[in-house]
């Protein structure tokens, strides 16, 4: 089965209807709208297409904009999951899904990379140069 493709237009109104929505104080949409910006990725973690779409890194550069703490972080990674698995019939392929922030050039250190991936259980460290040094 091919995941659904979503045309750049789509997205654009949903990302637009996220934002007016957190404007006014909801957060709900933030998942419909990270898994319709996700959408043309999921058949390349599944393994049903051979390279990663342009509109894959656009969409994935989206979803990490709609994650600026800790707690987004942690509920959008638990949304695409449930993305993945349900556009890809189950199947994640874990290296391709590792490998996708990397081949489209970001950083999205809450993307899930197996089937099992615990979102819950994410640890969201600091990079070593917010780290502070210990004294002694």
């Amino acid at each position: 089965m091919t995941p659904t493709r979503h045309s750049p237009a789509a997205v654009a109104v949903a990302l637009l209807l996220a934002v007016l929505a957190a404007e006014a104080g909801g957060d709900e949409s933030d998942c419909s709208v990270a898994q319709t910006a996700f959408s043309e990725c999921t058949g390349y973690v599944a393994g049903l297409d051979d390279e990663v779409p342009p509109q894959c890194c656009l969409g994935l550069g989206d979803v990490k904009d709609l994650a600026p703490g800790a707690d987004q972080r942690r509920d959008l990674c638990a949304c695409l999951l449930s993305e993945m698995l349900a556009a890809g019939n189950g199947n994640v392929d874990s290296g391709r899904a590792a490998g996708l922030p990397s081949a489209c050039g970001l950083s999205v250190r809450f993307l899930p990379t197996s089937p099992d991936f615990d979102c819950s259980q994410y640890v969201f460290l600091l990079p070593p140069c917010f780290v502070r040094p210990s004294i002694s």
